[in-house]
């Protein structure tokens, strides 16, 4: 054969060379295989276009369950934690990946093209690493996952807070002002009595103008009360994630079925264990320690080869390449080391603060929970019926004569001030409650569909067939 049809020849298959390394594929590893899984499936639940879960549409009498749901599905802060999370698993498989070989070519010319010679080599800017390092590498990867796994969660139940403290600070808002507008009404009735008194010379003029005082304050208050309610609803829609030209229906928030206790037993186990930001630092503490065993075997070299092959001689030689490095600066690799340890220490010490904090913010939220509680039980057991019966007792003094109008606006006063204190208690009752299950403990709201529930959760995830219908 001529050495031009030798060299067309060359030419010829190097198409086909080229497309069939384009099909190779690493080895997959078991870490790589769940990863991938888990973020699949939820990827078909929480963002493809065909989840199983449509977001419902929100109506005036919409359920709390239902605006935790738009709010899983629009929370833009998870959004973008997911998709981090989602990069974090594709950088596995870059991880555990060899190098991309490098195909040459080298042309001898004379008088002619006297050789031709390809070579199929690794690029000699990235070695082949040596044993034991592209384990680690995708090991450390896998972790960082991890990592994004639980920072993705940690977004999605601080919104699900969110959405629940907006929502029962609107109820508290709208049980006060309910609470107002009654007392309005009775001071309305105070006016009225003192009138009459007054017209038949019982009382003084006094007695109308406190009336009235108290009166126009009432007013004022529901006035505060209402604009209030404006920066609770900015929350909610917040929470919602609802932009600026999207409406909100007016929410009619519901307390709903109210906790008779908090067993605190056993509470902060789970908490240790389910907490997304504790995952999230022990997925820390791990990813430092394979980069740590990485840098340990920094002294194993690293490794280049190739093959090329003279298309122009007769026969045809093949010449074979290898290449080594040479891990010979020592202080660079007792740097290496030295860094790794220091950043698995780093990362345990953080681990172990944040494990003291989640202790604290445990006891003192389950604190603030029982003095609400006790504070629900005082006004709703004692004090209310008191004042009640004392309003009463003081609106008969004051027809019959036997008690002045200072008595009843005192009586008036005592009791709105119950009603609005035992509202404000309930929604402190609840709210804290909401923060134990959802930010300290890491638990999904009750009704709405745990489809992101932690691998290390002690309960089942639910399959296709426990999951909720949706209103499409």
């Amino acid at each position: 054969m001529s050495p031009s049809a030798t060299f067309r020849s060359g030419v010829a298959i190097l198409p086909y060379l080229v497309v069939f390394l384009a099909g190779c594929a690493g080895i997959v590893t078991s870490e790589e295989r769940a990863a991938r899984r888990e973020v699949q499936g939820v990827g078909n639940v929480y963002h493809d276009k065909g989840s199983v879960l449509v977001s419902p549409l929100l109506e005036t009498q919409s359920p709390l369950r239902d605006l935790l749901l738009f709010s899983l599905l629009r929370n833009p802060r998870a959004e973008a934690a997911f998709h981090e999370w989602r990069a974090a698993v594709e950088d596995i498989t870059i991880a555990r990946s060899l190098p991309d070989p490098m195909l040459t070519f080298g042309l001898e010319i004379m008088r002619g093209i006297e050789a031709f010679t390809p070579a199929l080599m690794t690029d000699p800017m990235s070695s082949w690493p040596g044993p034991g390092k592209l384990p680690l590498r995708a090991e450390a990867a896998y972790r960082r996952a991890l990592v994004k796994r639980a920072v993705f969660e940690r977004e999605l139940l601080g919104g699900a807070f969110a959405v629940k403290q907006s929502y029962y600070q609107l109820w508290v808002v709208d049980e006060q002002l309910r609470w107002t507008k009654d007392a309005l009404t009775v001071v309305e009735e105070m006016e009225r009595l003192a009138r009459e008194r007054l017209a038949v010379g019982k009382v003084t003029q006094q007695d109308v103008l406190r009336a009235q005082m108290e009166r126009d304050k009432i007013r004022n208050d529901l006035v505060n009360m209402e604009d209030s309610r404006r920066p609770v609803i900015a929350r909610l829609r917040s929470a919602l994630g609802l932009g600026a030209d999207e409406s909100l229906p007016a929410i009619q928030a519901r307390l709903g079925e109210e906790p008779a206790s908090l067993t605190e037993e056993g509470l902060l186990e789970q908490a240790f264990l389910r907490n997304p930001r504790l995952r999230e630092m022990r997925a820390e503490v791990e990813q430092a320690g394979a980069l740590f065993q990485l840098a340990r075997i920094s002294t194993v070299p690293d490794f280049a080869f190739g093959v090329g092959a003279n298309l122009m001689a007769n026969p045809v030689p093949i010449m074979p390449s290898v290449g080594i490095t040479l891990p010979i600066w020592r202080d660079k690799i007792a740097a290496e080391i030295a860094a790794g340890r220091a950043g698995v220490d780093a990362r345990r010490a953080s681990l172990s603060a944040e494990t003291l904090d989640l202790t604290v913010r445990f006891a003192e939220a389950a604190f603030f929970w029982r003095e609400a509680d006790r504070n629900v039980r005082l006004y709703a057991e004692r004090l209310l019926p008191k004042a009640k019966a004392a309003l009463e007792s003081a609106q008969a003094g004051y027809v019959g004569g036997l008690s002045g109008f200072l008595d009843l606006l005192e009586a008036e006063r005592t009791l709105l001030d119950f009603q609005l204190a035992h509202a404000t208690a309930r929604g402190q009752r609840v709210i804290l409650l909401s923060q134990i299950s959802l930010v300290i403990m890491g638990r999904w709201p009750e009704g709405v569909d745990d489809f992101l529930s932690p691998a290390s959760s002690d309960s089942p995830r639910p399959g296709p067939a426990s999951r909720p219908q949706q209103r499409r």
